[in-house]
């Protein structure tokens, strides 16, 4: 993606980009009311009805128990384990571009390779923590939590929306068909719940939903059909090691809708 020689977009750009990353990391609703994003949490979650925004917390909806018992229980758990992600009931993708390039056929053939995928992610970001919480192990355990991923929506990346965004953008301003032609960009939902293990219960409850981030330079993540997915389940792994390790009243930042750059 180019600039016009002389464009005043090209020499606002950088201050603007600054402002708007100061504002999405002050402000958590920036998400759903920036980015205009929503998320409708599954009866996978047992407090769905429930569940709110949270200024600290980088995930849409959320729920914590509010039963002093089981949150000490579940704060005396130093380990942690990340069962198989549930992928079978995602719901359909019903965007335009879809019906171009792929069906439902070829979206259930992938999904189980996508929810492995994620698994992994999760399980890797507990691990490799620079200041980890929890250790993770291969198995549910008394003294261990258990963190239950449901993929809720999946919409692939495609080459259609891709070049569709490209021509619009060729002819208008920059970014005119990253902004205006959201629905052609690929797009992951995802919910969760820890559970706390002599209880059987959660004590906390997630849900978030991500659209391929707008990309200044390049991007990286269009030119493969689970880039997106794949990008946003990088993001949501760390930032849930993050929030489960934070200090009460620690907020978590959320990543940008809006980037120079993602690979």
């Amino acid at each position: 993606m180019s600039f016009p020689p002389g464009s005043p977009l090209s020499r606002w750009l950088p201050l603007l980009l600054g402002c708007l990353a100061l504002c999405l990391c002050s402000c958590r609703t920036a998400k759903s009311v920036v980015a205009a994003v929503e998320v409708k949490p599954s009866g996978f979650l047992t407090h769905a009805k429930e569940m709110k925004e949270d200024k600290r917390s980088p995930f849409l909806l959320n729920w914590w128990t509010t039963s002093k018992a089981q949150q000490a229980a579940a704060d005396k758990c130093r380990k942690i384990y990340i069962a198989p992600v549930v992928h079978e009931n995602v719901r359909p993708d019903k965007t335009v571009v879809a019906a171009v390039e792929h069906d439902a056929g070829w979206r259930r053939r992938h999904l189980p390779a996508l929810a492995k995928y994620m698994r992994s992610q999760f399980e890797d970001a507990f691990r490799k923590a620079k200041d980890p919480r929890y250790t993770v192990v291969d198995s549910p355990a008394p003294d261990a939590l258990t963190l239950e991923l449901s993929l809720l929506e999946w919409g692939p990346n495609t080459y259609t929306g891709l070049i569709t965004r490209q021509a619009v953008d060729f002819f208008t301003l920059n970014f005119g068909g990253e902004v205006a032609l959201r629905n052609t960009r690929g797009y992951t939902a995802i919910e969760g719940r820890v559970v706390e293990p002599r209880s059987r219960q959660p004590v906390f409850e997630f849900a978030d939903k991500e659209y391929a981030q707008v990309v200044v330079l390049i991007s990286i993540q269009d030119f493969r059909r689970s880039g997106q997915a794949r990008f946003a389940t990088q993001q949501w792994a760390r930032e849930l090691e993050q929030l489960l390790r934070a200090k009460p009243g620690e907020k978590v930042a959320h990543s940008l809708p809006v980037v120079l750059f993602n690979y």
